[in-house]
């Protein structure tokens, strides 16, 4: 094989993976030489091959000659790049693409190790999290795999039958938490911060707060006790989110994401 490990796609969440794989390269004992990044924009080759990365002639060629293959591209091109690869040497082959199941990849692939990522933008600093599931990949494989996927943030290996489930908590999750973010923002400047201020002050508090929480010995519920005190400023917010069914909103709007991926996943 030329290259220990090829990249077909280099998009925000490819790229995002290349570049923290990039971060800790000098743990993994591989030569720049040894990774290839495919990609139909040539500035993002570009950028790779001045890292001192080998550049993929086609998709083609980062199937045929990697070890391990990532798919990278949007769910709508992989069958077509699939189905036209005159050969598929890799041994495994990495899929990050949303909704595409691992029985489909396996129909154009065969009997060949397959790991299935759902990452996050999160990623992009080293703080997302990736849920993983391997099919039929020997262990020195998961070993390396694991190792790029840990630069990336935190990795959990989760059944595959809860991937939507997945897309619908983290994979889409960021999207949620920006939206509340900037309720709390807007809420500041009515109260007389400046978009600084309040900004500042919000994404702190959501930083801050979610740090505490994973390292807690209470549950989430008794957190939010824990800050409101009777008759104290905390709980007016918490009893004006109750009286208007947040969590029901919230849980309905998981729910719709949820069902969403699974229609997809039927057509991909």
């Amino acid at each position: 094989m030329k290259y220990k490990i090829g990249f077909i796609g280099a998009g925000v969440m490819a790229g995002a993976i290349i570049d923290r794989f990039l971060t800790s390269f000098d743990s993994f004992m591989l030569d720049y030489k040894d990774v290839a990044v495919y990609d139909l924009d040539k500035s993002k080759m570009e950028k790779y091959a001045n890292v001192g990365l080998s550049l993929g002639e086609s998709a083609n060629d980062i199937l045929a000659n990697s070890e391990i293959a990532m798919l990278g591209v949007k769910p709508q091109f992989y069958a077509d790049i699939l189905k036209n690869a005159p050969s598929i040497n890799a041994k495994t082959i990495i899929s990050i693409m949303a909704g595409v199941k691992i029985e489909t990849l396996r129909n154009y692939l065969g009997d060949i190790g397959i790991a299935r990522v759902m990452p996050n933008t999160p990623c992009t600093i080293g703080k997302g999290v990736m849920a993983v599931c391997y099919d039929k990949c020997d262990e020195d494989t998961v070993a390396l795999i694991d190792a790029i996927l840990n630069t990336c943030g935190k990795v959990i290996n989760v059944e595959e039958r809860k991937f939507d489930a997945v897309t619908s908590i983290s994979g889409s999750g960021p999207a949620y938490v920006y939206l509340f973010a900037d309720a709390m923002v807007q809420a500041g400047i009515k109260g007389g911060l400046t978009l600084r201020e309040s900004k500042a002050l919000a994404l702190a508090t959501i930083e801050g707060s979610a740090l505490y929480a994973s390292q807690a010995e209470y549950d989430l519920p008794t957190l939010v006790d824990r800050v409101c005190s009777k008759g104290g400023t905390t709980i007016e917010a918490i009893n004006v989110f109750k009286d208007n069914n947040l969590e029901a909103i919230v849980g309905k709007g998981i729910e719709a994401c949820r069902e969403k991926s699974k229609i997809l996943s039927e057509k991909l």
